[in-house]
């Protein structure tokens, strides 16, 4: 079920900042699906975009579990013992998505043969969403009351704009202008360059930008 990205009071959390990335992720799955069923047609004029654009999905999906597994998790648990079998199969989740991330690797690197990165592409979908919706009803309404973006070094702010380019593209215009609220200034102000860098690549990659209007998790 979506989960609204916004508090009750229309303000951003922690919570938004983490289900923004969920949204980029069934995003991208839902592109990867229909771009791998066209190159399995034939049309493979973008089978090199999408090959690499997999090694830049895949880095962010493990890297943004192993903040949960490394951060987010242990901090829940240590607060919120209750949630520790909830937890537990969330770290299960993570560790049966590792080994179809890696058959991806072998799949997307060539992709010669797209009947394989489309089966990867079907079990990942699987996967993930039984993981999202789970780490949504569980964790997530612990975070709401968490308004105050962590402090980052200056040389960090690109790479994070860069994250933020990626994860709020397609959400609703008052979604990204509360997202926006939250985000350190320095970091505000390399948004609008690492966007456009973004959509050009959209644009190679998908051979468009992505487009909408979700206030939720799910595009």
């Amino acid at each position: 079920m979506p989960t609204t990205l916004l508090n009750d009071d229309g303000t951003a959390s922690m919570a938004t900042m983490i289900m923004t990335s969920h949204h980029g992720f069934r995003r991208d799955v839902a592109c990867f699906a229909r771009a791998v069923a066209a190159i399995a047609a034939g049309d493979r004029s973008r089978a090199r975009a999408v090959s690499e654009e997999w090694k830049r999905f895949r880095d962010a999906l493990h890297g943004h579990h192993t903040v949960e597994d490394t951060a987010v998790f242990p901090g829940m648990r240590a607060a919120h013992p209750e949630l520790g079998e909830a937890i537990d199969r969330l770290d299960g989740h993570h560790r049966a998505i590792d080994p179809v991330l890696e058959r991806g690797d072998r799949a997307f690197a060539e992709l010669r043969d797209a009947a394989d990165a489309g089966a990867v592409v079907g079990e990942l979908a699987r996967l993930l969403e039984e993981h999202l919706e789970a780490e949504e009803a569980a964790i997530i309404p612990h975070l709401r009351d968490a308004k105050e973006f962590p402090p980052m070094p200056e040389e960090a702010l690109a790479v994070y704009a860069d994250g933020f380019a990626w994860s709020t593209s397609g959400l609703a215009a008052p979604v990204i202008a509360q997202v926006n609220a939250m985000l350190p200034a320095g970091l505000v102000a390399h948004l609008p360059a690492a966007r456009a860098t973004f959509d050009a690549r959209c644009r190679e990659v998908w051979g468009h930008v992505h487009t909408g209007r979700s206030r939720t998790s799910v595009p």
